[in-house]
This record gives structure tokens, C-alpha cells and sequence, in this order.
């Protein structure tokens, strides 16, 4: 399903609507659960008293039913039938639910891609009410400032609540599709503990250059975006001061990228941080120091360039 008014949809459903074969299973589910409910309540079986029909037929002085035995064992088999149905569909629901999970992994980059204008649209709304709370941290500063401010200061609790329903999506699908543990060439990196951050901000080196994946306490640095725990700066929190730093940074590039992108984007710059240890001065062997550029070709393709940084 093809719908260009990407503002009044959610997210997650622009997001699923663009997985090839998803909303045919989801439709299947659907079906499914309606057959098995009808089955557990006893909805599909004839509502049949033949102890009243006979009783009624004796009273009135008709001869009894001569089918009653027939029509009971019929009674019987159609209960039989509906659990032997029910045992089956018990089955079928395992085998659907494992094949949505898997047409949700295969198709996930085309999902993932389908969130990348609701993210460019929402961007070109907030940015100007950004621009107009730049130097504002709370309400009655925004009233200070004026009517503008005052407005931009109430939108953005809408934009903000888009952000994060537009990253909840994201997440949903790139964490179905890699689990809770990641397998890059440097071993095994937790979802939450790196990749959210990764997944929101394309340069993350760029914009936190001190930053080296191996840190001790003596050695830590707070990262440059508001985190609530210092020695857990990957694990931030979709809320105002999240999403006004974000647009309010000059350096900071928000993407959506797909899975291989992403995995790639952390591998690049976690090996450029390890080869320069959070430092920010020329290495002693007197080589340059060089950052990872990630570049778009005419195609949509992502590659990385390692550029020198000038002193």
C-alpha cells in the first residue's frame, strides 16, 4: 500500500507497510485467531437439545425421534472434529508466527528505507522552531523570548513524540532482524549498549572524537549529547533535550540506515577510534590522524573514506 500523506500515519506502519509479504501475514494471523476462537468458545457446533426434543414429542403424543441415537453420535464427532481442527491450527500458528518473523528479517531494509522521508519530513518541520528556541531551556524562557518562541515551544512537544515513535519503529525492525547481540569482527556488542546511538547519528566519531571503544574509569569521557549516565552513554532517552540537541548540533547527521549500513558504520568507526585511543593529537609513530567519511553515491550506496584531519 502506497500512502504519501506520510504525516498521519504512524511510523511503524509506514515502516511494515513497505516489508514485501508482511500485511499478508498479518491478515493470516488475523484470520487464524478468529477460526481458533470460534473453535475454544464452541461458536462453529449446532446449538441441539434432543433430550427436549424427545421430551417435547412424548408429551405431545408423537412418536419419539427414531434418529436420535444418529444425530447424537453426530454431536459427538462434530466436538471431536473441532478438537482435532483446533490441534492443527495450534500448529499452523507456531509455523505463521515463525514465518512472519522471518519475512519480517528479510524484508527489513525496505522498511527501514521507508522511514527515512517520514524522518526528512519531520526534520523540516522542527528545524525552524529549533532555530527559534536556540539559547531557550524551559517555558518561561520561551515566553520571555515571545509569541514565536511560545510556539515553537508547544509544537515541539509533537515533534518530539514523533521522533520517537519514528525511532521505536526503527529499533523494532533492526532489533528483530539482529537480536540482542550483534556479531561484528570485533567480537559481540550488545544492541542497547552501542547500536541506538549508532542507528540516530551517522558520524558519531565526528561528533564525539574523545571517544574510545575500550574505557575505564579513570580514562572515561562524557559524551557531548545529554545521557543520563555518563559510563552508559549509548543509552539515551527520546525526550525534549534529546531531540533539541540533535537538531540543534551543526555536526550531528541523522540517518535511518539499514542493517548492513549500520553494522558497517560502527565497524569503520570503531576501528578508527581504537587506531587513534580517544586522543585527539597526531600519534606518536607521526602518522596523520584520520576519521571516517561516510559518502552516499548516485545510487544510494554508503562508503567509507578516511580523510586527514588537519591540525
Amino acid at each position: 500500500m502506497t500512502d504519501n500523506n506520510i504525516a498521519e500515519r504512524e511510523p511503524v506502519d509506514v515502516a511494515l507497510d513497505a516489508v514485501p509479504g508482511f500485511r499478508a501475514v498479518q491478515e493470516a494471523e488475523t484470520v487464524l485467531r478468529q477460526r481458533m476462537t470460534e473453535l475454544r468458545t464452541g461458536a462453529s457446533l449446532p446449538r441441539v437439545d434432543l433430550c427436549a426434543e424427545a421430551f417435547g414429542a412424548l408429551i405431545a403424543g408423537k412418536p419419539l425421534p427414531d434418529d436420535l441415537g444418529r444425530r447424537a453420535w453426530e454431536v459427538t464427532q462434530a466436538h471431536e472434529f473441532r478438537e482435532d481442527e483446533l490441534q492443527i491450527l495450534v500448529g499452523v500458528e507456531k509455523r505463521l508466527t515463525n514465518h512472519g518473523e522471518n519475512t519480517l528479517k528479510a524484508g527489513a531494509d525496505h522498511g527501514l528505507r521507508a522511514l527515512r522521508p517520514v524522518l526528512d519530513e519531520l526534520l523540516d518541520q522542527a528545524r525552524p522552531m529549533v532555530a527559534a528556541l536556540r539559547g531557550v531551556h524551559d517555558a518561561q524562557g520561551a515566553i520571555d523570548r515571545g509569541p514565536d518562541a511560545v510556539a515553537a515551544w508547544s509544537g515541539m512537544t509533537a515533534v518530539v513524540s514523533r521522533y520517537a515513535a519514528i525511532r521505536t519503529a526503527q529499533h523494532k525492525i533492526t532489533r528483530i532482524t539482529m537480536g540482542q547481540d550483534v556479531t561484528t569482527k570485533y567480537g559481540s556488542v550488545g544492541f542497547n549498549a552501542v547500536f541506538r546511538v549508532w542507528s540516530e547519528i551517522e558520524n558519531v566519531t565526528e561528533v564525539w572524537p574523545e571517544w574510545t571503544p575500550v574505557q575505564n574509569g579513570e580514562r572515561s569521557v562524557r559524551p557531548p549529547w545529554p545521557a543520563r549516565y555518563p559510563n552508559r552513554p549509548f543509552e539515551v532517552q527520546h525526550d525534549r533535550e534529546w531531540v533539541m540537541w540533535l537538531l540543534s548540533n551543526p555536526k550531528v547527521r541523522l540517518w535511518v540506515p539499514t542493517i548492513g549500513e549500520l553494522t558497517e558504520a560502527y565497524v569503520a568507526h570503531r576501528g578508527n577510534a581504537a587506531e587513534r585511543d580517544g586522543e585527539t593529537a597526531k600519534p606518536k609513530t607521526g602518522e596523520p590522524r584520520r576519521r571516517p567519511v561516510r559518502t552516499r553515491d548516485a545510487d544510494g550506496g554508503l562508503h567509507t573514506e578516511y580523510v586527514k584531519i588537519e591540525d
